[in-house]
Parts: C-alpha cells; sequence; structure tokens
C-alpha cells in the first residue's frame, strides 16, 4: 500500500467522507487515493475494483489520453493489453459504515502517456471524480439489499467492452508464475471471474485469486 492509500485509510478511519481524495507524488510517479462509501452490502464491496478500473479509464480520457482500457480484474492498460497504465487496489474497513479506499499510481514522468498528462492535481481530480460518479451509479443500482445475479451485473456490459484482451490469445498464470494454460479470454461473469478457453473449446473459469491473465506471446 502506498503513502497516499495508507494515509487514506487513517483518514477513513477517522469518518472521512465519501469522495475524499488524497495524493502523493514520488519522482516521477502519482499515486491518487479516494475514499469510497458506497451503499451496497458487504457481499456485493467485490464488485468495487472492476467499477473503479472502468471510472479510471474515463478519467484518463477526460485528460485526453487515448488508448486505454482494462487488464482483468482491474488494471487499467494499453489498448493491446501489453502496456500497464495503473493497478487499481481497493482497502475496505469499518468506521461509521462500511469504506473502500481505492488508489492508483501512474507514471507522470517517463510513461507511455506522460506527455497527454496536465499538473498532478487535475490527474487526481479528474481520475478520482471518474471513479466516484461509476461507482456512484453502479452503488444506486446494486442497493444495499445486493439483489441481483452478481455484483458486476449492473456494469458487466461496459466492463466486457473495455477488457482490452477478450476474444484475443491469452495465458493463464498461477500465482507462482507457471503458465497454466494457453488460450482465448473468453468472457467475465457477473461476480469478476475470468473464463479462458483452450483450442479443444475446454474453458477453465478464475477467479483474481487463482490465477493472472496476460497477453499470449
Amino acid at each position: 500500500m502506498g503513502v497516499a492509500a495508507e494515509r487514506a485509510m487513517e483518514r477513513a478511519r477517522g469518518g472521512a467522507p465519501h469522495g475524499e481524495l488524497l495524493s502523493h507524488r514520488d519522482g516521477g510517479e502519482l499515486e491518487i487515493a479516494c475514499v469510497l462509501r458506497p451503499q451496497v452490502g458487504m457481499g456485493s464491496l467485490s464488485g468495487v475494483p472492476y467499477v473503479a478500473a472502468l471510472g479510471a479509464c474515463e478519467g484518463l480520457e477526460q485528460l485526453g489520453v487515448a488508448g486505454v482500457g482494462v487488464g482483468w480484474p482491474a488494471d487499467v492498460v494499453c489498448e493491446d493489453g501489453r502496456g500497464l497504465v495503473a493497478r487499481v487496489r481497493t482497502s475496505a474497513g469499518y468506521a461509521g459504515g462500511m469504506f473502500v479506499v481505492c488508489s492508483l499510481a501512474l507514471d507522470v514522468a517517463g510513461g507511455a502517456h506522460a506527455g497527454a498528462l496536465p499538473a498532478d492535481e487535475r490527474v487526481a481530480d479528474a481520475v478520482c471524480g471518474a471513479i466516484l460518479a461509476r461507482v456512484g451509479a453502479w452503488a444506486a443500482v446494486v442497493g444495499e439489499d445486493g439483489a441481483m445475479a452478481g455484483p458486476l451485473a449492473p456494469a458487466l456490459s461496459d466492463y466486457f467492452d473495455r477488457v482490452t484482451l477478450m476474444g484475443k490469445p491469452v495465458e493463464l498464470v498461477y500465482p507462482n508464475g507457471r503458465v497454466a494454460m494457453r488460450g482465448t479470454l473468453a468472457g467475465v461473469d457477473v461476480w469478476g471471474r475470468a473464463t479462458v478457453r483452450n483450442e479443444f473449446g475446454g474453458e477453465v473459469e478464475v477467479s483474481p485469486e487463482q490465477a493472472s491473465i496476460r497477453a499470449a506471446p
């Protein structure tokens, strides 16, 4: 957890309101963190990082950054799926109700999109503003009872369209670095699990805790 995320956690535990924003610049890296208090049931909070990644893409596009999408589960990546722009991270807690701290770090010095980015404050405001808008719209549909197919259901269509490797050759990689299989990224379900289909038509469904997915060489 970075400096801004740690500070945001402290602030959230102290009762910081929904939407409070913190940022920290370390050399060429700008870390952004915001406090989210979506009014959803605890079982639906697993959908937040996916939705936040959508918002981060939209915020960067508002700043003039083109060619970004989502890398499963919640990375912001280049359109070809091979370049990482930012990794969205979330940490939940309870203080005055459930909260989630959402953070991401951007290379604002030497990254592929660095030249397109304005001052740090504008980047933080735009990206977190877009995340707040996305999470707010999602939470309004999910509601506190979470009575729907799964936490990602309201945003699944948009998420599916944003995943850069959808329908493309990928490798399924275990946490130890071993390649489990090669195939095609075939889908993501309402719980955020990804499905990879091999050349014989067999399918493997995985959660982010079980494996990662990367573009096949």
